[in-house]
This record gives structure tokens, C-alpha cells and sequence, in this order.
């Protein structure tokens, strides 16, 4: 008998690298789940939305609305050619001291209420807490409940509703 042949041999296939393990990731919570709590009774008072807030002035007169949009104070207050004008407020001027056009004012649209002179003759003043300031002509300056404004010898009182 013939010994047997030995079987033949079959390359084996080259092991496939191992990946090496994955470090461990560093574990952070995300900032936008991170949440800092009021205490109870803490809780900020919400702001009131531009939408709610309104504005009451009263003239000296005793004139008194509530700003709607853009308003125009003077002895004959005239709108610039293709402003829109809400509220048009002639003020009679024993003085004279009132400029046609004085004064401008109008909410903003962060709900403030803001004033300007208009290049009058004898300008405007803020007299907030017994003090008066200057307006600067052609500048916005905001208004506070309980202004008064002073167009020449004419006064406009400021009131927040909302």
C-alpha cells in the first residue's frame, strides 16, 4: 500500500487588522440643556410687547390722546412731502415762542416714545424729575412715564398705559 499523500496545503488569508479600542470621549453635558432656575418667587415680571404698551400725552391745553404712529407739534404743524403724519397738534403761542413745525414725536418700534426737535427757534426740553435738558435738534431722545416736554412756551405731560 501506498502511503497516503498528504493533503494539500491552502494558504491561510491574512488576518484583518484589529481596530485598536476607541478612546473613552470626554463626556459634557450641552450647553443648551443647561438651565439656571429662578428661585420661587424670583421669576423675572414679563416685559410688556411693543403691541401693548401705549402712550398717553396731555397738553397743557388740555388736549390728550394716545400716539398713534407720528405726531406733529406747532403753531401750524406741516408734514415733510410723503410723511406719514398720524397726529397733527397746533398749539396757539402767546409768545411766539412756538416754531411752525416744533417737535416731533412717535412710539418706537421697542415700544418707547420718542421725541425730536425739529430745528425750532427757541428749542425743546425733557424736565424729568425737576430737570430740564435740552433737546439737540434732528436727535431722538426717549421719553419716560411722568416727562414733561416743553415746546416754546407750551408743555406736554407723558403717561405709560399697558
Amino acid at each position: 500500500m501506498t502511503p497516503a499523500a498528504p493533503a494539500p496545503v491552502t494558504p491561510a488569508a491574512p488576518a484583518a487588522p484589529t481596530p485598536a479600542p476607541a478612546a473613552p470621549a470626554a463626556v459634557r453635558p450641552p450647553v443648551e440643556q443647561t438651565r439656571v432656575r429662578p428661585a420661587p418667587g424670583d421669576e423675572p415680571a414679563v416685559a410688556p410687547s411693543p403691541e401693548t404698551v401705549r402712550w398717553r400725552v396731555e397738553f397743557d391745553t388740555g388736549e390728550r390722546f394716545v400716539v398713534e404712529g407720528l405726531a406733529l407739534v406747532g403753531r401750524r404743524p406741516e408734514p415733510r412731502p410723503g410723511e406719514p403724519v398720524r397726529h397733527v397738534v397746533p398749539l396757539r403761542s402767546s409768545d411766539m415762542s412756538l416754531s411752525k413745525t416744533h417737535a416731533q414725536f412717535q412710539v418706537a418700534a421697542d415700544g418707547a416714545l420718542v421725541v425730536m426737535d425739529r430745528g425750532s427757534t427757541n428749542g425743546s426740553y425733557v424736565i424729568r424729575k425737576g430737570m430740564s435738558r435740552s433737546l439737540s435738534p434732528g436727535r431722538p431722545s426717549t421719553l419716560l412715564a411722568g416727562d414733561e416736554v416743553r415746546f416754546g412756551d407750551r408743555t406736554m405731560r407723558v403717561e405709560r398705559e399697558g
